[in-house]
């Protein structure tokens, strides 16, 4: 799923709990890794400015292996286990104000497990090197692709129109 796409969900579900923004930045935090490998791909001139609007996720995988760094993020922040031994620290009274932000992260596991195909994660990082291979997959071909965008766009239009309804109902009551 798009980065933006685990921010939207996560708010839609949360947008009335208190921490919500917390969820959203957790739920985003794993795919960070590749904004700022999109700022060193133009720093170094591997993509222009103009080539950004048309960069495929299949591009862009091409190239994170140049950076090694961006590998070891990325393997960090898509991990399993390093997310719930972080869970689990938040369960202290010390960390408890970053339970959702973690919370939002787990999520962002979760979807990528059901909309990654062949460029699955390794979920298992750093104890094993296996993956969850969705029959599933936001970008490539050869798995549904065009379905999962279709269904995906059609249920975020729907939860962003009931959205605006409930915001527009809140202002009209608000205004009597």
């Amino acid at each position: 799923m798009h980065t933006l796409h685990h921010g939207f969900w996560i708010y839609f579900f949360t947008r009335n709990h208190p921490n919500v923004w917390q969820f959203v930045f957790g739920a985003m935090l794993p795919d960070y890794i590749y904004v700022a490998l999109l700022g060193v791909l133009l720093i170094k001139g591997y993509v222009t400015w103009p080539e950004l609007g048309s960069l495929s996720p299949g591009v862009l995988m091409g190239l994170v292996a140049i950076f090694p760094w961006v590998v070891k993020i990325d393997l960090i922040g898509h991990s399993v286990p390093i997310w719930f031994s972080a869970l689990l620290i938040s369960f202290f009274p010390a960390f408890r104000k970053v339970q959702a932000f973690i919370i939002g992260w787990g999520t962002h596991l979760l979807i990528d497990a059901f909309t990654h195909g062949a460029y699955s994660n390794f979920f298992l990082y750093p104890l094993a090197s296996y993956t969850v291979e969705s029959p599933v997959s936001y970008w490539e071909h050869n798995h549904w692709f065009r379905e999962y965008r279709l269904i995906n766009a059609g249920l975020m239009s729907a939860a962003a129109i009931y959205m605006m309804y409930e915001w527009w109902k809140k202002r009209k009551q608000i205004k009597k």
